[in-house]
């Protein structure tokens, strides 16, 4: 005879059942996802890029070399030579007749802008130093130097006049940046004994640090070609000025441009 089984042990087998059953489709749903899924891929590190480091290259600036030889002369200078600060004009190089600087009024002359500051400077200088100094004459065009070089050769001869006057195109003056000096008084006016004077020792001393030379030095007169002026001034700015008198050179050794007479 058999007995039936009590409430509780049926309650039990019911539980097993149905947690049974729970497992069984927990563990097919997850097997569905670990085959779905795709496993995790890490991205690959990437080296790091070191930026390409480039060096500028330096400006390159163009430096006009001086003549040192040449089987014709005079040179014919051009315009962008003209207008150089440190242009050398001498009996071998000669301007443009066409060639006019830009110019600035300066104590009743006119020079080249640069030029003309640098001068107010220098006779300010001056008069503080008690002197009196005034422009005898400053810039000159190309056919101002003509008559004033053709009156020279009527009165002395073309053979002295080359020794103190230059002809035309071969003028410091026609750069405006060359002025003659002197005494307001008018002694020793376009005279050497200037240089003896107080304003000519003052000038010899103090114009380099104005930017000024004395362009004819006394003992020069086989390199340059002219007669000791020092009454005439030339305007290169004040580093060359200083370099050129530190030296003792003229400014045709200065840059190594010949000079001398005309040939």
């Amino acid at each position: 005879m058999k007995h039936p089984r009590s409430k509780k042990s049926q309650l039990i087998t019911i539980l097993g059942i149905l947690v049974s059953a729970l497992l069984a489709s927990y563990l097919m749903i997850a097997l569905h996802d670990r085959v779905a899924a795709p496993a995790y891929q890490p991205e690959p590190v990437q080296d790091a890029v070191t930026p390409e480091i480039t060096e500028e290259e330096p400006e390159q600036v163009e430096v006009q070399k001086p003549v040192t030889a040449i089987s014709t002369w005079p040179v014919a200078l051009n315009d962008e030579q003209a207008s150089s600060l440190t242009v050398v004009v001498n009996k071998k190089h000669r301007l443009p007749p066409d060639y006019v600087p830009t110019l600035k009024s300066v104590s009743g002359g006119q020079m080249r802008p640069e030029a003309a500051d640098a001068l107010a400077q220098l006779l300010t200088g001056a008069d503080a130093a008690g002197l009196s100094i005034k422009i005898v004459s400053s810039y000159r065009s190309y056919s101002t130097q003509t008559s004033v070089y053709n009156n020279y050769v009527k009165q002395h001869g073309q053979a002295e006049a080359d020794t103190f006057s230059a002809r035309p195109g071969h003028s410091e003056h026609q750069t405006g940046l060359a002025v003659d000096l002197g005494n307001t008084n008018g002694s020793c006016q376009l005279e050497t004994c200037f240089g003896d004077s107080a304003a000519g020792q003052w000038l010899a001393a103090h114009a380099q640090d104005y930017g000024f030379i004395i362009r004819y030095e006394k003992g020069k007169d086989a390199i340059t070609g002219y007669q000791y002026e020092p009454w005439h001034l030339r305007f290169v700015g004040v580093s060359v000025a200083k370099a050129v008198v530190a030296l003792g050179k003229t400014l045709d050794e200065y840059y190594g441009v010949p000079a001398g007479d005309y040939q």
